[in-house]
């Protein structure tokens, strides 16, 4: 007789059998999973020639099938935070839905597998799927996606390397100048205000000191500013201003990322979702009419008054201009091309936008932080006020802008950036294993790992970041982290660099954009702090808002209101 054969009879007989019968089997069923689970199985390693390979030890768990997909769900952080300290050799693997995922948190055991050769894993069929079901390529198109995606690929130089990155970043550097004087504009009325102003509940008050100050909630605030600064710089002048809800629908579609990701249909009651799905459509209607514009103008034909600036050489950027004559050459249509656009967009928007969120809260809740800071840049970044005659002041201005010695020469704000990275983000590099083979550090008897064909594995970059091992009261944001002093012309010279800290992943799937996306970062902050003053709104002391996962940077789920003012500058010469 079968076990399910004494449960269906014991449904038959008194409830108190049946209850006992179906706790027996349970516990059974839990004690058996979790001792089976305790240690690696599988084949023999792979040997190397000392024939010291080994399986990565696999955490216990006690529901079959599921594995550890409740300890993601419910706790997460603390879970793998006792893992770390359980693994120290840097490695473990986990079980979710059957199957082995092998998390890495050592910077040696990161480095050797993103730099892993692609036959042995890759990251293509995950930025495939991504790619169909987030951002909306067509699967019947992926044939396409083959023939041209090494083609598109190469056209990411523009971001990668002079004189394509010094432009994008000098255009991003001119529209901020003119786009600062009015982060917030007093206008008083939602009509008037500018379009990043929107969705930041703006109101005009006045402080303790009866001056006249904004308040605004400041991640809305901050990231729109950003992206409809950035965002001309890649689709020119004419797109936000015939969609100028573009930005908000991106962050919509940010929020059902992963649901987006997972294939759930838009009709489950899952708000998040079904908003993200809207988002998605109305995103990819919007750019498959720029791009439909973008192909007459090829054509030589009239795009329509509403583009009217398409055509003007370096209106759109290099980037998107170099992926067209690559669509044409292909025959993509103009849906499947905004597919990729998309793409482009949000991932040029969505982290970096709210990295400078969290650097300006950072570093205005230290005070001598943000002195120091402001003298630090101000050979690079100088701003003044316009003498006027008229009653109502002229808008200060910027009457430099180096964004060079911005990036080069203020390892203070630098470093600034690198913290925010290491404590406000939790970024992972993921691939999926096409063979057998092992997985080594470069160190010294650095132990080797058996990677199997079918099975996944992560770098948990926030493991790392947060591994007191590593980085000692792993908790707490320390600017200093990563300054170290060098002698150069008779003096000390602080220099801010990375360390182990990989935010942008490596190896084949390294962003493409990690360059443009340090020196926004960098741009971004330093010409807020260079003309307006921030504090809480009510004044009193900074509280740092608490983390809400994200795909990448961490969001936050508290509303962030400041107070905003223009700061008080030195008059124009002349």
């Amino acid at each position: 007789m079968s076990v399910w054969d004494v449960c269906r009879d014991a449904l038959h007989t008194t409830t108190p059998t049946a209850i006992a019968i179906f706790t027996a089997i349970t516990i059974a069923t839990l004690l058996i999973t979790r001792i089976s689970s305790s240690s690696p199985v599988g084949a023999p390693s792979i040997q190397r020639q000392d024939g010291t390979s080994q399986l990565v030890p696999r955490v216990p768990y006690w529901i079959p099938i599921l594995g550890h997909l409740p300890n993601l769900v419910f706790n997460a952080t603390d879970f793998f935070a006792h893992l770390r300290k359980t693994y120290p050799d840097g490695i473990f693997a986990l079980s979710i839905l059957g199957k082995q995922h092998s998390v890495i948190h050592t910077p040696g055991l990161t480095t050797a597998l993103i730099h892993t050769k692609l036959e042995n894993a890759t990251f293509e069929e995950t930025s495939e799927t991504f790619l169909q079901r987030v951002f909306g390529f067509p699967t019947k198109s992926m044939t396409k996606w083959y023939a041209a995606r090494d083609e598109l690929m190469a056209c990411y130089k523009t971001l990668l390397s002079e004189p394509s990155l010094g432009h994008m970043v000098d255009k991003t550097a001119t529209k901020a100048r003119e786009n600062i004087v009015n982060l917030v504009s007093f206008a008083g009325s939602p009509v008037d205000e500018m379009p990043w102003e929107r969705n930041g509940d703006i109101r005009i008050t006045k402080n303790a000191a009866g001056e006249e100050v904004v308040e605004a909630s400041l991640l809305p605030l901050i990231r729109d500013f950003c992206a409809h600064t950035a965002i001309p710089t890649l689709m020119g002048s004419d797109f936000l201003v015939n969609f100028p809800d573009f930005p908000t629908s991106l962050w919509t579609l940010d929020a059902g990322f992963i649901l987006l990701a997972t294939g759930l249909p838009r009709w489950l009651p899952v708000p998040v979702l079904t908003r993200a799905h809207i988002a998605k459509k109305r995103n990819l209607d919007w750019i498959t009419q720029f791009e439909r514009a973008l192909e007459k103008q090829a054509n030589g034909q009239d795009p329509g008054t509403e583009w009217r600036n398409i055509g003007e050489e370096g209106d759109v950027g290099s980037l998107v201009m170099a992926r067209l004559e690559v669509y044409r050459k292909h025959n993509w249509t103009c849906p499947e091309r905004a597919a990729i656009e998309l793409s482009l967009l949000w991932a040029a928007n969505a982290n970096s936008n709210s990295l400078v969120f969290w650097m300006i809260v950072r570093i205005c809740a230290d005070p001598d932080l943000l002195t120091k800071i402001r003298e630090e840049f101000a050979p690079y970044i100088h701003a003044v006020q316009p003498q006027s005659d008229l009653p109502i002041p002229e808008a200060p201005r910027i009457d430099k802008l180096d964004v060079d010695g911005l990036c080069a020469h203020c390892p203070l704000l630098k470093s600034c950036y690198i913290e925010c990275l290491r404590v406000d983000t939790a970024s992972w590099s993921f691939k999926v294993v096409k063979q057998d083979f092992v997985l080594q550090a470069r160190e010294k008897e650095a132990q080797a790992w058996l990677l199997r064909k079918g099975q996944y594995a992560h770098a948990g970059h926030d493991l790392h970041n947060m591994d007191p091992a590593y980085f000692p009261e792993p908790e707490v944001w320390k600017v200093e982290r990563h300054i170290k002093y060098e002698e150069a012309e008779g003096e000390k010279r602080g220099v801010a660099n990375m360390g182990s800290i990989r935010p942008y992943g490596g190896g084949h799937s390294m962003c493409k954009g990690r360059s443009f996306a340090f020196k926004e970062c960098i741009l971004f902050a330093a010409v807020i702090l260079a003309l307006w003053d921030i504090e809480p709104a009510g004044g009193g002391a900074w509280q740092i808002p608490k983390h809400r996962r994200a795909t990448g940077v961490y969001g936050t789920g508290d509303n962030v209101r400041v107070w905003l003012k223009r700061r008080k500058l030195p008059p124009a010469e002349g």
